[in-house]
């Protein structure tokens, strides 16, 4: 049987296919996005998150982030993976609780909450993100920005900088027709408006979509083209879940 680490980064990268890389966007001023996590494994980035608070980052529930795996390990305050900045701060992960309705088939319900082993320190690198009011939502034609450590191109070319780039939200009704059953009312769709491609990709998932100062979705799955405007990028809709993510916080 193969080893706990090797059968994990398979699960990790089966994951980090379903969701999506920044395509066509740039690199953004260091440290400017303090709420951006990068979740690793064996120094390896597979998953972006988030912090919502002190101890918790939210982040997709198809990234597979087991608890208590020596090789797991979320960075905050991070610009470049490619070196050790003093600003980073390193955690283990005590919980990981997935959502109990997610189906990894449709990938509904795709978000989940994982426990540092201990508090952040809030500094001027490593800040929360609020966010969105109980079942807000966002109509077509609000521009928001994506961000991750994503490949940049479908060529799996990979940054070592933090990157992102803008989208605009579609209808859902317009999405749930070119996505053909695959997106429901707890999901937001957001594609590039212009010529060229621009979007997730690889290694994106778990990420944040900002809309207005707050988080609004998670990065969740993409076309096989990354930045395709003729599939959108699809993300969870943080709003429907906010009372679950509370009952997380009064359970642990």
């Amino acid at each position: 049987m193969g080893s706990p680490s090797l059968l994990l980064l398979l699960v990790l990268i089966v994951a980090g296919a379903l969701g999506s890389w920044i395509i066509g966007g740039k690199e953004v001023k260091p440290h400017s996005r303090p709420y951006i996590a990068s979740i690793q494994l064996d120094g390896r980035h597979v998953c972006g998150g988030f912090l919502v608070w002190r101890k918790w980052v939210m982040t997709a529930a198809h990234c597979v982030i087991p608890r208590h795996s020596p090789s797991v390990r979320i960075v905050l305050g991070a610009h470049s993976l490619k070196h050790q900045e003093a600003s980073q701060q390193v955690f283990s992960i005590r919980e990981s609780i997935m959502h109990p309705h997610f189906n990894a088939r449709t990938v509904h319900n795709d978000i989940r909450m994982l426990e540092l082993n201990t508090s952040a320190t809030f500094n001027q690198f490593v800040k929360r993100i609020r966010l969105p009011k109980p079942n807000a939502d966002l109509p077509p034609g609000v521009v928001c920005r994506v961000l991750g450590w994503g490949d940049i191109s479908n060529f799996g070319t990979i940054p070592t900088e933090l990157r992102e780039t803008q989208t605009t939200v579609v209808s859902r009704k317009i999405c749930k027709a070119l996505w053909v059953g695959h997106v429901n009312k707890d999901m937001l769709c957001a594609a590039s408006l212009n010529s060229t491609l621009q979007g997730v990709c690889s290694g994106d998932s778990g990420g944040p979509l900002v809309c207005g100062g707050r988080v609004h979705g998670i990065v969740s799955f993409s076309g096989q083209r990354c930045g395709n405007r003729r599939y959108p990028d699809i993300y969870t809709r943080i709003s429907k879940y906010i009372s679950w993510v509370h009952d997380v916080l009064k359970r642990f």
